[in-house]
């Protein structure tokens, strides 16, 4: 009986080769990229609602400062009145004054030219000092960090507190606080010297 011609199978084993090693690729790349995967931490208004309004407390040489938004906007449109009287109007003389001026508020000192563009760089002073507890838990609406807490409200606004290396213990007592009439808070863990910047309406800004 006559046989008929064979099939070449060669081409197919080569197609079914090259899908194998494609496949293979794709599972290394998929790997790769999910190992390179990064965790998103909300910043403090995403992690409590954009519905709430942060209130900004620095915790360092285990003392608190309050960074009152109200208070720095109120010093510089001061400061920024004063100078132009000073150069009669004169904008030249006035950016060159405004270069050269430095501020210093409730232990912060504030970069002057950011905060005439609303954006707020507080670098710490090291030798200033804050409020420090006797007793957390008797902590009164008289005293400094009760009576700010008492003049909040916890339906409209949550406490964000800037935690330096030397000032855990500080930190957790004033949470408590915070907790207790009710508060939401967050964290945001800075280094020793790193300035804390502040856009318009509270918004963080961070170093890109």
């Amino acid at each position: 009986m006559a046989k008929g011609p064979e099939l070449d199978l060669s081409s197919f084993t080569d197609i079914l080769t090259c899908i194998l090693g494609i496949l293979i690729l794709i599972i290394l790349l998929t790997g790769i990229d999910a190992s390179q995967i990064q965790v998103l931490v909300s910043t403090p208004k995403e992690h409590t609602g954009d519905d709430k309004s942060p209130v900004f407390f620095e915790c360092r040489n285990q003392s608190l400062f309050h960074i009152s938004l109200d208070g720095i906007k109120q010093a510089v449109d001061a400061k920024t009145e004063a100078i132009r009287e000073n150069v009669q109007n004169n904008e030249a003389e006035f950016l060159k004054a405004a270069s050269q001026t430095q501020m210093e508020i409730e232990g912060q000192r504030l970069d002057y030219t950011y905060a005439l563009m609303g954006r707020y760089v507080l670098f710490p002073i090291p030798e200033a000092s804050g409020y420090q507890f006797e007793k957390f838990l008797e902590e009164t609406d008289e005293m400094w960090f009760g009576s700010r807490l008492a003049a909040l409200d916890p339906q409209t606004q949550f406490i964000c507190f800037f935690v330096r290396p030397d000032s855990f213990k500080v930190f957790q007592q004033a949470r408590a606080l915070a907790w207790l009439r009710g508060f939401d808070v967050s964290v945001e863990l800075q280094e020793a010297k790193n300035p804390i910047m502040i856009g318009p309406g509270g918004d963080r800004l961070y170093v890109q």
